[in-house]
C-alpha cells in the first residue's frame, strides 16, 4: 500500500491535523498542552514508531488517521441497530446501510468454515438468494443483503457436516 519508510505527505498531515482539533477543540487546552497531548497519542497509535507528527511514515499516518477517524466519527447508534437487523424478519427497512468490514470477514469467516471458495460462495447466493436479486457478492450492496446470505451460511455450520449422498443403483 504505502512504502515502508516514506515520510508522512502534507495531505495526510493536513487530515491528522483536522481530525485531531476536530477530536479535542472541546478541551480547549493551551498549545503546548495540546501538542504534548498529540504526540502522545501518535506514539501510541503508531506502536512507538513515532513520537511526534511529523517523525510518521505514510503508512503510520495512515493508521493515525483512521484511529482518529473512528474517534471523531463514531457510528450512531441507530446505524449499529440497523446493521445488525436489516434484514431480518420482524424488523422494517428503515434504510439501506452499506455492509461495514467486519460483517464481510465474518461472511467470508463463515464460508471458509464451511470449505467454500469465491465460487462456491457465488453459486450458493444464486441458488438461495437468487429469486431476491442476488447472484453473486458482487450483488450484497446493503447490510440486509449480506446479512441474508451471511444467515443461512450460519444456519448450514450450525446443522453441521452433510452425509455424501449415496448414488442409486440402476435396477
Amino acid at each position: 500500500m504505502f512504502p515502508l519508510n516514506q515520510p508522512i505527505t502534507p495531505a495526510q498531515l493536513r487530515r491528522l491535523q483536522a481530525l485531531w482539533h476536530h477530536w479535542t477543540r472541546s478541551l480547549r487546552l493551551p498549545p503546548d498542552a495540546d501538542r504534548n497531548l498529540r504526540h502522545y497519542y501518535v506514539e501510541r497509535f503508531a506502536s512507538g514508531r513515532a513520537r511526534q507528527t511529523l517523525d510518521l511514515t505514510r503508512s503510520d499516518a495512515a493508521r493515525v488517521i483512521a484511529w482518529l477517524e473512528r474517534l471523531t466519527h463514531p457510528a450512531s447508534a441507530r446505524t449499529l441497530l440497523a446493521a445488525g437487523t436489516a434484514g431480518r424478519h420482524g424488523f422494517a427497512e428503515r434504510r439501506r446501510v452499506r455492509p461495514n468490514a467486519p460483517a464481510w470477514r465474518a461472511l467470508w469467516g463463515v464460508a471458509r468454515a464451511l470449505g467454500m471458495d469465491r465460487r462456491r460462495l457465488d453459486q450458493f447466493i444464486l441458488r438461495h438468494y437468487g429469486a431476491l436479486g442476488l447472484r453473486s457478492t458482487r450483488d450484497l450492496r446493503s447490510m440486509s443483503d449480506l446479512n441474508r446470505v451471511l444467515w443461512g451460511l450460519k444456519a448450514m455450520l450450525r446443522r453441521g457436516p452433510r452425509p455424501a449422498r449415496i448414488a442409486k443403483k440402476a435396477a
